[in-house]
């Protein structure tokens, strides 16, 4: 009787290899996430209060991109910083291009902002809104998330080596 290869450990390999690709597609695409968009200049921000909703929820994340404030219309999601230092997403109502001012509007808020932002407290127009992505990618950007994620990368690399292992046994 002629004894066949051991056929039960190839799919299992196959499963490995599948799961290991995945977890390092993961890794990949949230490190992508966080890099890209601040070697195109744009600053990652996350939504701390319910100013913005529905359009955008606690917990999203913004990306914001640097823009001229003179182009800004009205609608447009910008980014500035207040007199105290905190820094504020809302709508612009109105661009007041001779006063170098923009009008702006939380959306939830009834009233418009009482302070015009000036110009040079603009930080830039909202690109990209991931909502709920802010905490977990205030998380991963963190010192601890960051090996985190390393460790979940060679995790990935392993499985695919592992699983290529048993397919070939």
């Amino acid at each position: 009787m002629a004894r066949q290869g051991n056929t039960s450990r190839s799919p299992l390999g196959w499963v490995l290899t599948g799961v290991g690709m995945v977890v390092i597609a993961a890794t990949l695409v949230v490190a992508l996430l966080l890099a890209v968009p601040g070697l195109l200049g744009w600053q990652q921000l996350t939504v701390l209060t319910g100013s913005m909703e529905p359009a955008i929820p606690v917990g999203s994340m913004v990306y914001v991109q640097p823009v001229e404030p003179e182009t800004l219309a009205e609608g447009d999601v910008v980014t500035f910083t207040q007199a105290d230092g905190d820094t504020v997403t809302h709508r612009v109502v109105r661009n007041r291009t001779v006063e170098g001012t923009l009008v702006t509007k939380g959306d939830a808020n009834a009233e418009d902002d009482v302070d015009p932002v000036p110009y040079e407290r603009v930080v830039g127009k909202v690109g990209l809104t991931l909502p709920g992505a802010g905490d977990v990618f205030g998380y991963v950007s963190s010192d601890v998330g960051k090996m985190y994620m390393l460790a979940f990368g060679a995790c990935g690399v392993m499985l695919v080596i592992l699983g290529g292992r048993m397919r070939k046994a």
